[in-house]
């Protein structure tokens, strides 16, 4: 098991949602200059979405600094990340892999 995957999985394994993302997001931070498959946080937006605009509020700081990546779900990637993961409402904060396949708790 790679370094960043035990990381990962032990911020997966905090009970409290707020813990555990100030965990990923620590997680995704350290990794960011890697090359190996590294997770990622990204947050699915649409314009003219009221609660995605709370979103890209709320987490302007994490965006900002390459930390949670914002993906517009009418783009070509967006479209792929809600089709693959089954992601029907947004705005929606993932955690994905480098297949941009959805990590989620055991």
């Amino acid at each position: 098991m790679e370094p960043h995957e035990q990381d990962t999985r032990d911020c997966l394994a905090i009970e409290d949602n707020m813990g555990a993302l100030a965990c990923l997001k620590k997680t995704v931070a350290k990794y960011a200059g890697s090359d190996v498959c590294k997770p990622k946080l990204v947050l699915l937006v649409q314009d003219g979405c009221v609660p995605c605009k709370e979103q890209i509020a709320k987490h302007k700081e994490d965006i900002e600094k390459g930390i949670i990546t914002k993906v517009n779900i009418s783009t070509v990637e967006g479209i792929a990340i809600a089709k693959r993961n089954n992601i029907e409402f947004i705005p929606f904060l993932l955690l994905l892999d480098c297949h941009d396949d959805l990590i989620e708790r055991d």
